[in-house]
């Protein structure tokens, strides 16, 4: 019995002895992994002060200063408000310009549709400009410039250049005017590619039927033009050929109106009838 007794109390002190090992050597690891860690995070704080502490003496260095601004889209009108807009001196440097930012601040300018800013080290800076091209001015509660993506980008001022074919007859709510409005810069840009048949500063006005469809006036011509809602190009140019015919003909200041908004054919009317 003693020694049953003996032997238990050995086994028992050998695996106290094996549970304190493997104690210890868990704790060992756990300690070298929190060390590790450690060691890591004080690499990733060292390597973020020196990527901080590099920028900034890069952003106030002398050698990486603007020193000149290049600018295109606009003429020499337009360049200071451009270098204004933009917020930039000689003494900001390249590498701390937020592009983003300036080219949103060139853009709040009406006259410009899209700016775009880009960096050529160590001295110079892009500015590539797009501006707006009014192609009609639209007569609402107010007179504003109408682009050719069919939007009004600003208010008419007397600064403003307005020798450009006049819209009027737009009403509705903003989705029927916003329809309208692209309906009406297609059919101008459609238009000016036709110049050779009806030359564009004739064009004298654009008028929007209640149901959406266009007629338009000239300048040197009695009669109005029916265009209807679209086929713009196909009705031009049948337009060009009758007005050629009827100048021809001597009946040109004899009609009254013009209807193109027919599948193949225009109908002229005249004074003493239809044709």
């Amino acid at each position: 019995m003693k020694r049953s007794s003996v032997l238990a109390h050995q086994m028992v002190r050998k695996d106290r002895k094996k549970d304190l090992l493997v104690f210890k050597r868990a704790l060992g690891q756990l300690g070298f992994g929190l060390i590790k860690m450690f060691l890591f995070l004080l690499f990733l704080g060292v390597l973020s002060v020196g990527l901080i502490s590099g920028y900034r003496f890069l952003s106030s260095a002398r050698w990486l200063r603007v020193q000149d601004i290049a600018i295109t889209g606009v003429g020499d009108s337009m360049r200071g408000a451009v270098i204004k807009l933009s917020g930039i001196s000689g003494e900001d440097s390249l590498l701390s310009i937020d592009t983003s930012a300036v080219e949103e601040s060139i853009e709040e300018h009406p006259w410009i549709k899209a700016a775009s800013v880009t960096r050529s080290f160590p001295h110079r800076l892009y500015i590539e400009v797009q501006p707006e091209e009014p192609v009609a001015v639209v007569v609402l509660d107010k007179m504003r410039l109408l682009n050719r993506e069919g939007i009004l980008f600003k208010d008419v001022t007397e600064h403003d250049p307005i020798n450009f074919p006049i819209i009027t007859g737009l009403s509705g709510d903003d989705e029927e005017m916003s329809g309208s409005l692209k309906r009406v810069a297609t059919f101008l840009t459609t238009y000016s590619l036709w110049r050779a048949v009806l030359p564009v500063k004739e064009l004298s006005e654009v008028h929007v039927e209640e149901d959406g469809a266009l007629s338009v006036y000239f300048n040197e011509l009695p009669f109005k033009v029916s265009l209807g809602r679209g086929e713009f190009d196909r009705k031009i140019d049948s337009l060009g050929r009758i007005i050629r015919h009827l100048r021809a003909t001597h009946r040109l200041y004899k009609a009254q109106s013009i209807d193109m908004d027919y599948h193949d054919r225009g109908v002229v009317a005249f004074r003493e009838g239809v044709v």
